[in-house]
Protein backbone atom coordinates (compact mmCIF):
# COMPACT_ATOMS: atom_id res chain seq x y z
CA UNK A 1 0.00 0.00 0.00
CA UNK A 2 1.02 3.57 -0.25
CA UNK A 3 4.97 4.83 -0.66
CA UNK A 4 5.69 0.77 -1.50
CA UNK A 5 3.40 -0.72 -3.49
CA UNK A 6 5.99 -0.88 -6.44
CA UNK A 7 9.32 -2.23 -4.49
CA UNK A 8 11.28 -4.24 -6.35
CA UNK A 9 11.61 -7.60 -4.17
CA UNK A 10 14.29 -10.34 -3.98
CA UNK A 11 13.92 -13.34 -6.75
CA UNK A 12 12.94 -15.81 -3.61
CA UNK A 13 12.62 -19.48 -3.92
CA UNK A 14 11.36 -22.29 -0.72
CA UNK A 15 14.82 -23.52 -0.96
CA UNK A 16 17.51 -20.81 -0.93
CA UNK A 17 17.52 -17.55 -0.92
CA UNK A 18 17.57 -15.77 -4.52
CA UNK A 19 17.87 -12.10 -3.78
CA UNK A 20 20.29 -9.45 -2.91
CA UNK A 21 20.21 -5.73 -1.15
CA UNK A 22 18.82 -3.45 -3.94
CA UNK A 23 19.26 0.10 -3.14
CA UNK A 24 16.00 1.73 -4.64
CA UNK A 25 13.83 4.99 -4.62
CA UNK A 26 10.66 3.40 -2.82
CA UNK A 27 8.35 4.55 -5.32
CA UNK A 28 6.83 3.22 -8.79
CA UNK A 29 9.75 3.08 -10.77
CA UNK A 30 12.96 1.42 -9.55
CA UNK A 31 15.68 3.74 -9.08
CA UNK A 32 19.35 2.26 -7.40
CA UNK A 33 21.39 5.57 -6.43
CA UNK A 34 24.56 4.11 -7.67
CA UNK A 35 24.16 2.04 -10.95
CA UNK A 36 21.02 3.00 -12.75
CA UNK A 37 22.59 -0.16 -15.52
CA UNK A 38 21.75 -2.68 -12.74
CA UNK A 39 18.11 -1.40 -12.69
CA UNK A 40 17.83 -1.75 -16.05
CA UNK A 41 18.39 -5.64 -15.65
CA UNK A 42 15.70 -5.79 -13.07
CA UNK A 43 13.55 -3.98 -15.63
CA UNK A 44 14.15 -6.58 -18.64
CA UNK A 45 14.32 -9.62 -15.39
CA UNK A 46 10.61 -8.39 -14.57
CA UNK A 47 9.44 -8.00 -18.06
CA UNK A 48 10.93 -11.72 -18.91
CA UNK A 49 13.43 -10.66 -21.10
CA UNK A 50 16.51 -13.20 -18.97
CA UNK A 51 18.50 -13.11 -22.14
CA UNK A 52 19.24 -9.12 -21.91
CA UNK A 53 18.96 -9.11 -17.80
CA UNK A 54 21.98 -11.58 -18.22
CA UNK A 55 23.72 -9.25 -21.01
CA UNK A 56 23.46 -6.57 -18.41
CA UNK A 57 24.27 -7.71 -15.55
CA UNK A 58 27.27 -9.77 -16.60
CA UNK A 59 29.36 -7.30 -17.43
CA UNK A 60 28.62 -5.69 -13.70
CA UNK A 61 29.08 -9.08 -12.19
CA UNK A 62 32.33 -9.15 -13.91
CA UNK A 63 33.69 -5.71 -12.19
CA UNK A 64 32.99 -6.97 -8.74
CA UNK A 65 29.25 -6.15 -8.55
CA UNK A 66 27.89 -8.25 -5.74
CA UNK A 67 24.38 -8.00 -6.55
CA UNK A 68 24.63 -9.04 -10.45
CA UNK A 69 27.15 -11.72 -8.92
CA UNK A 70 24.35 -13.31 -7.20
CA UNK A 71 21.59 -12.52 -9.22
CA UNK A 72 23.43 -14.34 -12.47
CA UNK A 73 23.97 -16.88 -9.95
CA UNK A 74 20.29 -17.16 -9.57
CA UNK A 75 19.63 -17.21 -13.34
CA UNK A 76 22.14 -20.18 -13.61
CA UNK A 77 20.32 -21.79 -10.86
CA UNK A 78 16.95 -21.78 -12.50
CA UNK A 79 17.84 -21.99 -16.00
CA UNK A 80 16.38 -18.02 -16.39
CA UNK A 81 18.10 -17.15 -19.88
CA UNK A 82 20.77 -19.65 -19.99
CA UNK A 83 21.14 -23.11 -19.47
CA UNK A 84 20.76 -24.72 -15.76
CA UNK A 85 24.35 -25.12 -14.47
CA UNK A 86 24.48 -25.24 -10.62
CA UNK A 87 28.07 -25.48 -10.60
CA UNK A 88 28.21 -21.85 -12.49
CA UNK A 89 25.71 -20.45 -10.05
CA UNK A 90 27.88 -21.51 -7.27
CA UNK A 91 30.58 -19.77 -8.49
CA UNK A 92 28.83 -16.57 -8.37
CA UNK A 93 27.77 -16.93 -5.22
CA UNK A 94 31.17 -17.60 -3.86
CA UNK A 95 32.17 -14.40 -5.72
CA UNK A 96 29.61 -11.96 -3.55
CA UNK A 97 30.19 -14.12 -0.53
CA UNK A 98 33.81 -13.53 -0.69
CA UNK A 99 33.04 -9.97 -1.05
CA UNK A 100 30.81 -10.03 2.67
CA UNK A 101 27.72 -10.27 0.94
CA UNK A 102 25.26 -12.10 3.34
CA UNK A 103 22.27 -13.03 1.16
CA UNK A 104 25.17 -15.00 -1.25
CA UNK A 105 27.16 -16.58 1.92
CA UNK A 106 23.66 -18.19 2.77
CA UNK A 107 22.70 -19.37 -0.98
CA UNK A 108 26.29 -20.70 -1.06
CA UNK A 109 26.31 -22.19 2.69
CA UNK A 110 22.53 -23.89 1.00
CA UNK A 111 24.66 -25.40 -2.26
CA UNK A 112 27.48 -26.85 0.35
CA UNK A 113 24.11 -28.24 2.73
CA UNK A 114 22.66 -29.89 -0.39
CA UNK A 115 25.19 -30.73 -3.15
CA UNK A 116 23.98 -28.52 -5.70
CA UNK A 117 26.77 -27.46 -7.93
CA UNK A 118 29.57 -28.49 -5.40
CA UNK A 119 30.18 -31.41 -3.41
CA UNK A 120 28.56 -31.88 -0.69
CA UNK A 121 30.51 -30.51 2.58
CA UNK A 122 28.67 -29.82 6.08
CA UNK A 123 31.90 -27.74 7.39
CA UNK A 124 31.73 -25.36 4.61
CA UNK A 125 28.12 -24.97 5.13
CA UNK A 126 28.10 -24.22 8.05
CA UNK A 127 30.99 -21.75 7.38
CA UNK A 128 29.21 -20.00 5.05
CA UNK A 129 25.69 -19.67 6.86
CA UNK A 130 27.56 -18.78 10.22
CA UNK A 131 29.06 -15.69 8.14
CA UNK A 132 25.90 -14.28 7.23
CA UNK A 133 24.13 -15.23 9.94
CA UNK A 134 27.17 -13.28 12.10
CA UNK A 135 26.01 -10.08 10.10
CA UNK A 136 22.30 -10.53 11.37
CA UNK A 137 21.00 -13.00 8.59
CA UNK A 138 17.69 -14.23 10.15
CA UNK A 139 17.03 -17.29 7.92
CA UNK A 140 20.92 -17.96 8.11
CA UNK A 141 20.39 -17.90 12.36
CA UNK A 142 17.33 -20.62 12.01
CA UNK A 143 18.63 -22.56 9.82
CA UNK A 144 21.88 -22.92 12.06
CA UNK A 145 19.71 -23.66 15.15
CA UNK A 146 18.26 -26.37 13.12
CA UNK A 147 21.03 -28.27 12.08
CA UNK A 148 22.58 -27.90 15.47
CA UNK A 149 19.30 -29.45 16.82
CA UNK A 150 18.43 -31.98 14.18
CA UNK A 151 22.69 -33.26 14.06
CA UNK A 152 22.63 -34.53 10.98
CA UNK A 153 26.09 -35.21 9.32
CA UNK A 154 27.15 -33.07 12.38
CA UNK A 155 27.16 -33.83 16.39
CA UNK A 156 23.87 -32.63 18.63
CA UNK A 157 24.60 -29.44 19.91
CA UNK A 158 21.60 -28.03 21.97
CA UNK A 159 23.43 -25.19 23.75
CA UNK A 160 24.16 -23.63 20.14
CA UNK A 161 20.91 -24.06 18.63
CA UNK A 162 19.38 -22.01 21.64
CA UNK A 163 21.75 -19.35 20.80
CA UNK A 164 21.08 -18.99 17.27
CA UNK A 165 17.44 -19.59 17.29
CA UNK A 166 16.89 -16.88 19.48
CA UNK A 167 19.10 -14.71 17.58
CA UNK A 168 16.83 -15.46 14.81
CA UNK A 169 14.04 -14.69 16.92
CA UNK A 170 15.02 -10.89 17.80
CA UNK A 171 16.46 -10.69 14.03
CA UNK A 172 13.03 -11.32 12.50
CA UNK A 173 11.44 -9.14 15.55
CA UNK A 174 13.68 -6.01 14.21
CA UNK A 175 11.81 -6.60 10.60
CA UNK A 176 8.36 -6.63 12.28
CA UNK A 177 7.92 -10.62 11.03
CA UNK A 178 6.41 -12.03 14.28
CA UNK A 179 5.43 -14.84 13.02
CA UNK A 180 8.71 -16.17 11.73
CA UNK A 181 10.27 -14.69 15.93
CA UNK A 182 7.61 -16.82 17.28
CA UNK A 183 8.48 -20.16 15.05
CA UNK A 184 12.11 -19.73 16.80
CA UNK A 185 10.28 -19.01 20.30
CA UNK A 186 8.57 -22.23 19.58
CA UNK A 187 12.09 -24.07 18.45
CA UNK A 188 13.34 -23.00 21.69
CA UNK A 189 11.22 -24.17 23.73
CA UNK A 190 10.94 -27.61 22.30
CA UNK A 191 14.52 -28.22 22.98
CA UNK A 192 14.17 -26.40 26.24
CA UNK A 193 10.66 -24.84 27.63
CA UNK A 194 11.58 -22.68 30.32
CA UNK A 195 15.19 -21.78 28.79
CA UNK A 196 15.61 -18.25 29.67
CA UNK A 197 16.54 -17.40 26.72
CA UNK A 198 12.79 -18.91 25.52
CA UNK A 199 11.73 -16.17 29.01
CA UNK A 200 13.46 -13.28 27.11
CA UNK A 201 12.07 -13.88 23.68
CA UNK A 202 8.58 -14.11 25.33
CA UNK A 203 8.67 -10.90 26.18
CA UNK A 204 10.51 -9.05 23.83
CA UNK A 205 7.32 -10.77 21.88
CA UNK A 206 4.58 -9.65 24.45
CA UNK A 207 5.89 -6.13 24.46
CA UNK A 208 6.31 -6.03 20.63
CA UNK A 209 3.05 -7.75 19.53
CA UNK A 210 0.44 -7.09 22.33
CA UNK A 211 -2.62 -8.98 21.10
CA UNK A 212 -5.24 -5.97 20.27
CA UNK A 213 -9.32 -6.26 20.02
CA UNK A 214 -10.39 -6.54 16.18
CA UNK A 215 -11.53 -3.02 15.20
CA UNK A 216 -14.50 -3.52 12.46
CA UNK A 217 -14.11 0.25 11.38
CA UNK A 218 -10.56 -0.84 9.66
CA UNK A 219 -12.22 -3.44 7.41
CA UNK A 220 -12.94 -0.87 4.57
CA UNK A 221 -8.89 -0.91 4.12
CA UNK A 222 -8.51 -4.38 3.62
CA UNK A 223 -7.17 -5.08 0.09
CA UNK A 224 -6.80 -1.49 -0.93
CA UNK A 225 -4.40 0.48 -1.83
CA UNK A 226 -4.04 3.99 0.31
CA UNK A 227 -2.55 6.99 0.74
CA UNK A 228 -3.11 10.92 1.68
CA UNK A 229 -5.28 13.23 -0.58
CA UNK A 230 -6.30 17.27 -0.09
CA UNK A 231 -8.37 19.93 -1.95
CA UNK A 232 -6.59 21.78 -4.44
CA UNK A 233 -9.46 23.16 -6.16
CA UNK A 234 -13.55 23.77 -6.50
CA UNK A 235 -14.50 19.80 -6.48
CA UNK A 236 -11.17 18.73 -6.92
CA UNK A 237 -8.22 16.89 -4.68
CA UNK A 238 -4.64 15.81 -5.34
CA UNK A 239 -2.39 12.69 -5.00
CA UNK A 240 -0.02 10.42 -5.97
CA UNK A 241 -0.97 8.65 -9.15
CA UNK A 242 0.82 5.40 -7.99
CA UNK A 243 -1.69 5.20 -5.01
CA UNK A 244 -4.29 4.96 -7.56
CA UNK A 245 -2.43 3.35 -10.30
CA UNK A 246 -4.92 0.68 -11.17
CA UNK A 247 -8.47 2.62 -10.36
CA UNK A 248 -10.66 5.10 -11.76
CA UNK A 249 -12.96 4.97 -8.88
CA UNK A 250 -11.99 6.08 -5.61
CA UNK A 251 -12.77 6.75 -1.96
CA UNK A 252 -11.92 10.01 -0.15
CA UNK A 253 -12.63 9.77 3.94
CA UNK A 254 -12.47 12.93 5.34
CA UNK A 255 -11.65 13.46 9.23
CA UNK A 256 -15.34 13.24 10.24
CA UNK A 257 -15.45 9.50 8.57
CA UNK A 258 -17.31 10.84 5.64
CA UNK A 259 -16.52 8.62 2.38
CA UNK A 260 -16.82 10.73 -0.49
CA UNK A 261 -17.03 8.90 -4.05
CA UNK A 262 -13.85 10.54 -6.33
CA UNK A 263 -12.88 9.84 -9.87
CA UNK A 264 -9.67 10.35 -11.28
CA UNK A 265 -10.03 12.71 -14.37
CA UNK A 266 -6.27 13.38 -14.70
CA UNK A 267 -2.86 11.96 -14.37
CA UNK A 268 0.50 12.87 -14.85
CA UNK A 269 2.45 9.46 -14.96
CA UNK A 270 5.87 11.00 -15.34
CA UNK A 271 5.55 13.17 -12.04
CA UNK A 272 3.43 10.52 -10.11
CA UNK A 273 0.30 13.13 -9.73
CA UNK A 274 -3.44 12.07 -10.10
CA UNK A 275 -6.00 14.90 -9.80
CA UNK A 276 -9.58 13.52 -8.28
CA UNK A 277 -12.95 14.85 -8.91
CA UNK A 278 -15.21 14.82 -6.21
CA UNK A 279 -19.38 15.53 -6.54
CA UNK A 280 -20.44 15.98 -3.06
CA UNK A 281 -18.86 19.22 -2.79
CA UNK A 282 -20.95 19.36 0.70
CA UNK A 283 -18.48 16.78 2.52
CA UNK A 284 -15.19 18.06 1.40
CA UNK A 285 -12.79 20.52 3.44
CA UNK A 286 -11.22 23.76 2.55
CA UNK A 287 -8.51 24.12 -0.21
CA UNK A 288 -5.21 24.29 1.07
CA UNK A 289 -2.97 27.27 -0.52
CA UNK A 290 0.03 27.04 -2.43
CA UNK A 291 3.16 28.66 -1.95
CA UNK A 292 4.05 31.47 -4.89
CA UNK A 293 7.63 30.74 -3.84
CA UNK A 294 9.96 27.96 -3.46
CA UNK A 295 11.22 26.50 -0.25
CA UNK A 296 14.74 27.38 0.68
CA UNK A 297 17.57 25.45 1.53
CA UNK A 298 17.41 24.30 5.43
CA UNK A 299 13.79 25.97 6.00
CA UNK A 300 11.55 24.08 8.10
CA UNK A 301 8.10 22.49 6.44
CA UNK A 302 6.03 19.43 7.67
CA UNK A 303 3.53 17.10 6.54
CA UNK A 304 0.10 16.05 7.48
CA UNK A 305 -1.10 12.38 6.03
CA UNK A 306 -2.27 8.91 6.79
CA UNK A 307 1.01 6.31 7.35
CA UNK A 308 0.42 2.91 7.98
CA UNK A 309 -3.23 3.08 8.76
CA UNK A 310 -3.51 -0.69 8.65
CA UNK A 311 -1.37 -0.37 12.08
CA UNK A 312 -1.49 3.23 13.27
CA UNK A 313 -5.58 4.19 12.56
CA UNK A 314 -6.85 6.26 10.81
CA UNK A 315 -6.19 9.76 12.25
CA UNK A 316 -4.00 12.15 10.79
CA UNK A 317 -0.63 11.68 11.92
CA UNK A 318 2.12 15.03 11.10
CA UNK A 319 5.77 14.83 11.27
CA UNK A 320 8.60 17.67 10.26
CA UNK A 321 11.44 18.31 9.30
CA UNK A 322 14.21 20.86 6.89
CA UNK A 323 14.64 20.57 2.96
CA UNK A 324 17.64 18.93 2.78
CA UNK A 325 18.47 19.45 -0.79
CA UNK A 326 16.56 21.80 -3.17
CA UNK A 327 16.60 19.47 -5.68
CA UNK A 328 15.93 15.80 -5.69
CA UNK A 329 17.38 12.09 -6.27
CA UNK A 330 20.24 12.64 -9.19
CA UNK A 331 19.82 16.64 -9.11
CA UNK A 332 16.24 16.18 -9.93
CA UNK A 333 15.12 19.87 -10.08
CA UNK A 334 11.14 19.21 -9.72
CA UNK A 335 11.73 17.50 -6.64
CA UNK A 336 12.76 18.38 -3.34
CA UNK A 337 14.95 16.26 -0.81
CA UNK A 338 13.58 16.66 2.44
CA UNK A 339 14.48 15.01 5.94
CA UNK A 340 10.44 14.67 7.09
CA UNK A 341 9.64 10.67 8.51
CA UNK A 342 7.23 9.26 6.10
CA UNK A 343 5.92 6.00 5.83
CA UNK A 344 3.59 4.14 3.14
CA UNK A 345 0.32 5.94 3.15
CA UNK A 346 1.98 9.11 3.29
CA UNK A 347 1.83 9.18 -0.43
CA UNK A 348 0.64 12.35 -2.31
CA UNK A 349 0.57 14.06 1.19
CA UNK A 350 0.98 17.98 1.27
CA UNK A 351 4.53 18.93 2.02
CA UNK A 352 3.90 22.12 4.24
CA UNK A 353 5.89 25.19 5.03
CA UNK A 354 5.33 27.60 7.93
CA UNK A 355 2.76 29.66 6.52
CA UNK A 356 0.11 26.79 6.03
CA UNK A 357 1.19 26.92 2.50
CA UNK A 358 2.02 23.79 0.02
CA UNK A 359 5.57 23.57 -1.17
CA UNK A 360 5.34 20.11 -2.49
CA UNK A 361 3.58 16.91 -2.78
CA UNK A 362 5.28 13.64 -0.43
CA UNK A 363 5.99 11.34 -3.35
CA UNK A 364 8.80 8.55 -2.13
CA UNK A 365 11.40 7.39 0.25
CA UNK A 366 14.88 5.98 -0.11
CA UNK A 367 15.56 2.47 1.28
CA UNK A 368 16.98 -1.14 0.90
CA UNK A 369 14.96 -3.94 0.14
CA UNK A 370 15.83 -7.02 2.82
CA UNK A 371 17.22 -10.00 1.15
CA UNK A 372 15.01 -12.35 2.70
CA UNK A 373 11.25 -10.97 2.87
CA UNK A 374 11.42 -8.15 0.46
CA UNK A 375 10.99 -5.76 3.60
CA UNK A 376 11.57 -2.09 3.34
CA UNK A 377 14.41 -0.53 5.56
CA UNK A 378 14.08 2.92 5.48
CA UNK A 379 17.34 5.29 4.97
CA UNK A 380 16.88 7.96 7.98
CA UNK A 381 15.76 10.98 6.97
CA UNK A 382 16.02 10.57 3.30
CA UNK A 383 12.72 11.13 1.69
CA UNK A 384 11.55 13.30 -1.43
CA UNK A 385 8.46 15.68 -2.49
CA UNK A 386 7.34 17.08 -5.91
CA UNK A 387 7.35 20.95 -6.19
CA UNK A 388 4.23 22.24 -6.15
CA UNK A 389 5.16 24.19 -9.42
CA UNK A 390 4.35 20.77 -11.07
CA UNK A 391 0.96 20.45 -9.58
CA UNK A 392 0.08 24.08 -10.60
CA UNK A 393 1.14 23.38 -14.36
CA UNK A 394 -1.11 20.09 -13.80
CA UNK A 395 -3.93 22.18 -12.40
CA UNK A 396 -4.24 24.79 -15.53
CA UNK A 397 -5.87 21.44 -17.63
CA UNK A 398 -8.87 21.59 -15.36
CA UNK A 399 -12.18 23.60 -16.09
CA UNK A 400 -12.31 26.70 -14.92
CA UNK A 401 -14.42 26.84 -11.65
CA UNK A 402 -17.69 28.62 -11.79
CA UNK A 403 -17.61 28.96 -8.08
CA UNK A 404 -15.48 30.83 -5.18
CA UNK A 405 -12.81 28.31 -3.42
CA UNK A 406 -13.29 28.30 0.09
CA UNK A 407 -9.38 28.06 0.98
CA UNK A 408 -7.77 28.01 4.42
CA UNK A 409 -5.56 31.22 5.04
CA UNK A 410 -1.88 31.83 4.66
CA UNK A 411 -0.62 32.83 8.22
CA UNK A 412 2.30 31.73 9.97
CA UNK A 413 1.90 30.01 13.28
CA UNK A 414 4.01 27.56 15.54
CA UNK A 415 3.27 23.70 14.56
CA UNK A 416 0.57 22.87 17.13
CA UNK A 417 -1.96 26.09 15.70
CA UNK A 418 -0.26 24.83 11.83
CA UNK A 419 -1.70 21.03 12.69
CA UNK A 420 -5.37 22.32 13.93
CA UNK A 421 -6.22 24.84 11.11
CA UNK A 422 -4.94 21.83 8.34
CA UNK A 423 -5.70 18.49 9.59
CA UNK A 424 -9.47 18.28 8.88
CA UNK A 425 -8.30 19.43 5.25
CA UNK A 426 -6.02 16.13 5.06
CA UNK A 427 -7.73 12.86 3.82
CA UNK A 428 -7.34 9.48 3.35
CA UNK A 429 -7.52 8.12 0.02
CA UNK A 430 -8.44 4.22 -1.40
CA UNK A 431 -8.09 2.76 -4.06
CA UNK A 432 -8.62 -0.87 -5.34
CA UNK A 433 -11.29 -3.58 -4.76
Amino acid sequence: MGLITQIRRPLLNSAIILGLLLPINVYAKPLAPSDQQFTQGWEAYDQGKYSEAMKIWEPLARQGNTDAQINLGVMYDYGKGVAENHAMAAQWYQRAAKQGHKSAQFNLGQMYLQGRGVEQDIRQAIHWLKQAAQQGFAIAQYNLGVLYTEGKRMPVEHNKAVKWFYLAGLAYLQTGNVDKSRESLQAIQRISPDHSRAVELQAKLTTYAPQAEHDASLDIFANKSSGTAWPIAHGYAVTNNHVVADSNEVTLINTAGDSIHARVVLRDKQNDLALLSVIELDKMPPALPLSGNHARLGATVFTIGYPRIDIMGKTPKLTDGIISSVNGLRGDRSNYQISVPVQPGNSGGPLLNMKGEVVGIVTSMLGTTDDRTGTTTLLPNISFALKVDVLKALMEKLPQAQQPLTELASQGDNLEGLAARIQESVMIVLAGQ
